[in-house]
């Protein structure tokens, strides 16, 4: 993976980049560090091919965009596990225990 500033160097292999906006000494340009947490996900699961993860990314900002489905994500979690609490709790009324595991 290849992260650049510079669209003429990214261009060489664009589907294993991360363009960014150039850095011009700018106090507040947080660019590269808005990218961590995607790049902490990338390492933690180090993908066999980077190339479809950052093609799922083509034309959005990827920190943004990162930050967004991970929320999705989590949401989706939480109703999964809510649901199959739920379902737990059906299962054990039905033998009469009330109680839950």
């Amino acid at each position: 993976m290849y992260i650049s500033g510079h669209a003429l160097e990214s261009s060489l292999q664009p589907e294993n980049s991360i363009q960014i906006k150039p850095w011009k000494l700018e106090s507040d340009d947080t660019a590269l560090l808005d990218l961590i947490p995607f790049l902490e996900y990338v390492a933690r699961n180090r993908p066999a091919d980077i190339r479809p993860v950052l093609a799922s990314y083509q034309g959005r900002d990827i920190a943004k965009e990162f930050v967004e489905r991970s929320k999705e994500h989590q949401r989706y979690t939480l109703l999964l596990f809510a649901f199959v609490k739920h379902g737990r709790m059906q299962e054990q009324r039905q033998q009469g225990r009330l109680w839950w595991r």
